[in-house]
């Protein structure tokens, strides 16, 4: 079983400290984000989070599991489908500090399991939407900045 891995990132303009705010804040997503439009629940470790997401036009819940959380740094979020040997994929949340007020926000999506390999190029379809997720979170930003 080989683990498949899958990165996007962008610049934001803000400082670590706003930017996590913002993402880890999950009950204020509906003032901001289209690809999670409905969001509840709580960066504690070992919490699972109830999600709406919206990827290519359909939505779907999604209750992934906290499984770290390092402050304005980093985060973690995990959904096993039956057991991790079967299928299961993490999410990391990546902030890092660049000169000059800016972020580098990098999201990276790990799948492993026997359906990852079947499934993976479905899977990392759906990762383009968070590309959206990045502008939403950009536009948010320098709107709450004016």
């Amino acid at each position: 079983m080989k683990d498949r891995t899958h990165s996007i990132s962008k610049v934001i303009n803000t400082d670590i400290k706003t930017l996590f705010k913002v993402v880890s804040d999950f009950n204020n997503y509906k003032n901001w984000n289209t690809v999670i439009p409905d969001a509840k629940g709580e960066l504690i470790v070992g919490t699972e989070l109830q999600l709406t997401i919206n990827i290519n036009g359909k939505t779907k819940p999604f209750n992934p599991k906290v499984l770290s959380v390092i402050p304005n740094k980093s985060f973690l979020l995990s959904k096993t489908l039956f057991s991790r040997n079967i299928l299961e994929l993490t999410h990391l949340f990546e902030f890092k500090p660049l000169t000059d007020y800016k972020t580098e926000f990098i999201q990276t999506w790990k799948g492993q399991g026997i359906l990852t390999t079947m499934l993976w190029e479905n899977i990392k379809n759906g990762f383009s939407s968070f590309e959206v997720f990045n502008d939403d979170i950009a536009k948010y930003i320098s709107e709450q900045e004016k």
